[in-house]
């Protein structure tokens, strides 16, 4: 997987080299100085604000060229990982080399001076390392160990000694609470050129796996991969040579520029690398890549657009609610997150869904979100509309059950609306004008499954409006819902009924003679009620026809 990606990368970064990263790297919140050769100093501030990164002096002057020149010194002196500092197990100093030093305000005293000098400014001024590997990497650096270079690292130590105190104040002064960092104004090359000793050392997973084949260093790649005594599960413990597999070491580097780069995207952008791949990482480990796949097409404008039809005729308040028409994918994902999901969905693609979600909704963004994600990130519908057509309807119950009824309403408007070609839907305008028709003429004659469900959800939804509870909540529904059958049904109404009969005029014709009608339908018929679900909620949720008159043609 990760090689299919590199392969794309590759060509991005030879036609735009690190400036492929460096166009979205941003610095990490903390005080930054710049000195200068003439040993003055500037210093600067980075600090968020409602997720917005700001830059300034320390007098609050925003200075953009300033940022630019940090940015990319900050990007060669950065460490790999904590792991992979060159102080450890101690993890004090996070850069990578003498031109700069990074370390937590906390840190930053006198105190850990000797310790900066000892594994810092003496470990790269002498090449002083003791581990075997070390010293046979870095022996092809000892051309670098000129005097010119050991009076410089002199140089900036002393600077770090005389002026300790004086950065530590300032950093109280002006309330810094994460990382300071010093930065020397020398040419970026020596950046570059200095960070290569680091990353020769520690772009491996670990140095004792590395092999020289015909003077060329192979290694393990440190990314994506888990290998030492603690987990060892990709070890070949049955070969000779137990590490699944060696790369050279400058495709070691280009992988570790991809998760640089990696890190730099925002997490909403599944296409970082154009249409050809969908990327999707761990947000909270963002050099993990957790799912990935080719994409032969790309979707942004629907090939026929989708028309949201108001079947239930719901209204919001007195207003009938109009259809509306989605003509873009991401306009389409919004709608299913908002109606169906309670904008509950595109938080929840990936890893665990939030634990304080109710169990049973949980678990149907559990069942049903591989088949979103697939449609609205991968553009592969094939399992999208069968997940509609199965779970639309459970999770209008969900909604029923929270005593959200327009949203399980507008739910099955959607179930019904993306419906494809061929598929029935019942005509609801046609339905109720029918079961008026049938009530008050009192015709119980050949009353279909539909009719009966659809029928026994407006006795329910009617029953329900005469309780005297301050909040109707989906709870009141619950009896009827549980119902399995046609029988149960039939009789969980004729238990409600005797519950609200005190509300109900005994002469109201309407009323009993859609009693009747229920209560007349065949009992030997014994039909599943979760088969025809979808006729009981039209009827629980659509405009109830013991409020609506026939209406009569004009003569």
């Amino acid at each position: 997987m990760i090689y299919d990606l590199l392969e794309v990368f590759k060509r991005e970064y030879e036609q735009r080299g690190d400036m492929l990263i460096l166009g979205s790297y941003e610095l990490k919140e903390g005080m930054y100085i710049k000195v200068n050769s003439d040993k003055t100093s500037q210093a600067f501030i980075v600090k968020r604000k409602n997720r917005e990164l700001i830059f300034s002096d320390i007098n609050g002057g925003l200075n953009s060229k300033a940022y630019e020149w940090f940015k990319e010194r900050d990007y060669y002196s950065d460490v790999i990982s904590n792991r992979k500092v060159l102080d450890a197990p101690k993890k004090i100093i996070h850069n990578n080399n003498y031109l700069s030093l990074y370390m937590k305000v906390e840190q930053f005293n006198l105190e850990n001076l000797e310790h900066i000098k000892k594994n810092l400014y003496n470990k790269l001024l002498n090449f002083s390392f003791k581990d075997k590997h070390e010293i046979k990497i870095v022996k092809e650096y000892k051309k670098l160990n000129t005097c010119d270079r050991k009076r410089d690292v002199a140089k900036k130590y002393k600077f770090l000694k005389n002026n300790m105190e004086t950065i530590m104040n300032l950093a109280k002064d002006n309330e810094i609470t994460n990382y300071i960092k010093i930065f020397f104004d020398v040419p970026l090359d020596r950046y570059k050129e200095e960070s290569a000793i680091y990353f020769s050392l520690k772009l491996f997973n670990k140095n004792i796996y590395s092999k020289y084949i015909e003077n060329l260093i192979y290694g393990l790649p440190d990314s994506n991969i888990v290998l030492n005594d603690k987990k060892p599960f990709c070890k070949n413990l049955t070969r000779k040579t137990s590490t699944p597999f060696l790369i050279l070491k400058e495709d070691v580097l280009m992988e570790k520029k991809f998760f640089d780069w990696l890190k730099t995207q925002k997490y909403m952008d599944k296409t970082p690398l154009g249409s050809e791949f969908f990327i999707n990482r761990d947000f909270r480990e963002k050099d993990l890549v957790i799912d990935f796949d080719y994409l032969p097409i790309k979707i942004d404008k629907l090939k026929e657009p989708i028309t949201i039809k108001n079947h239930l005729l719901l209204k919001k308040g007195k207003v009938l609610i109009e259809d509306e028409t989605i003509e873009y994918l991401n306009i389409l994902e919004d709608k299913i997150d908002e109606v169906l999901y309670n904008r509950q969905l595109k938080n929840n693609y990936y890893g665990e869904v939030y634990k304080k979600l109710d169990n049973n909704f949980a678990s149907f963004i559990y069942t049903t979100r591989d088949a979103m994600s697939g449609y609205f990130k991968k553009y592969d519908d094939r399992a999208f509309y069968k997940v509609i057509e199965k779970y639309a309807t459970h999770l209008a119950i969900e909604h029923i059950i929270r005593g959200r009824f327009l949203s399980a309403g507008l739910s099955l408007n959607l179930k019904f609306s993306l419906r494809k070609k061929g598929e029935e839907t019942m005509n609801i305008k046609k339905m109720q004008e029918s079961m008026i028709e049938r009530i008050e003429d009192a015709n119980y004659d050949n009353l279909t499954a539909e009719e009966f469900f659809y029928i026994s959800g407006q006795m329910a939804k009617y029953l329900i409006s005469q309780s005297k509870a301050h909040q109707k909540n989906g709870d009141l529904l619950e009896s009827y819902l549980r119902a399995n059958s046609s029988t149960k049904l039939k009789r969980v109404i004729e238990s409600e009924y005797f519950k609200y009969k005190h509300a109900i005029s005994l002469g109201y014709v309407k009323f009993n003679n859609a009693m009747s009608l229920i209560m007349a339908y065949d009992e030997s018929d014994k039909l599943s009620l979760s088969k025809n679900m979808d006729s009981f909620l039209v009827g629980a949720l659509s405009e109830n026809i013991f409020y609506m008159k026939r209406e009569v043609d004009n003569v």
